[in-house]
């Protein structure tokens, strides 16, 4: 089971990766958004995203919505506050391009978010 969960957490957040890069380098590189918004921008749409597939897919969740939604938000701000922070020390000398640090972010997030959502965010107590 575990197994299954990593192979669909990856491709999902695969996916979402994608589109979260994609916001972040349109917003950046075309709308001249600041990175810390542009990249906080680009959490909270892939986090919507995220729950959707997770809940459905990843995780089979027979948890309802009116529970795991409030666990996925209390998870989801504390890994926007992650993001945030790696985003604002990585990227506050100017010399660091921001998606190398945003890739660094990712990686903190992803951990931090696979943990919470097999141990509590999906699970069916």
């Amino acid at each position: 089971m575990l197994n299954k969960q990593v192979y669909r957490f990856a491709l999902v957040g695969g996916l979402t990766a994608v589109i979260y890069y994609g916001v972040l380098f349109a917003l950046v590189e075309f709308a001249g958004v600041g990175v810390l918004l542009s990249s906080s921008a680009a959490y909270i749409g892939a986090t919507m995203l995220n729950y959707k597939l997770h809940h459905a897919w990843t995780f089979e969740a027979r948890v309802p919505h009116s529970v795991a939604t409030v666990r996925y938000v209390v998870m989801c701000v504390i890994g926007f506050t992650i993001n945030y922070l790696v985003m604002f020390f990585g990227v506050s000398d100017d010399q660091s391009n921001y998606l190398l640090v945003q890739t660094v972010a990712v990686a903190c997030v992803v951990a931090w978010n696979f943990i919470v959502s097999s141990l509590w965010v999906y699970r069916h107590s």
